[in-house]
């Protein structure tokens, strides 16, 4: 058994959810787009929780923002794909693949998401 296991990869389409019960202290504190996938992985459920932020902040003044938003809340189907990080068997870590939401919603301006905070967790961020 080698010391240096290469990582493996699985990809799997989940369904999401767009978390909008954060609590802000005020409206101009509200600047993120926080998805949570979830779905059975290797016969557990997972969540997979990512905060996204824009990376041109001009979006947030000219309405990008409030549009990306719109397109998710209003979209019957909502899943996104998942690529899923393991290490020796086990599942270490995830990334939503932002492209397959620029297919979903066809609009490039998804692609202007940036990671800011992620978790791999047991239960779902509604949950507390």
């Amino acid at each position: 058994m080698s010391l240096f296991a290469k990582s493996e990869y699985k990809e799997i389409r989940l369904p999401f959810i767009l978390d909008e019960y954060t609590q802000y202290e005020s409206e101009d504190e509200k600047c993120a787009i926080d998805i949570e996938a979830y779905g059975m992985i290797d016969g557990t459920m997972k969540y997979c929780y990512a905060s996204y932020c824009l990376k041109d902040q001009e979006m947030y003044e000219n309405g990008d923002y409030e549009e990306l938003l719109q397109k998710i809340r209003e979209s019957d189907e909502r899943t996104v794909l998942v690529e899923l990080k393991y290490k020796k068997g086990v599942l270490k870590d995830f990334k939503l693949k932002i492209d397959s939401l620029v297919k979903s919603y066809n609009d490039e301006r998804f692609l202007k998401l940036e990671l800011v905070a992620w978790g791999l967790n047991d239960k779902s961020c509604r949950e507390g």
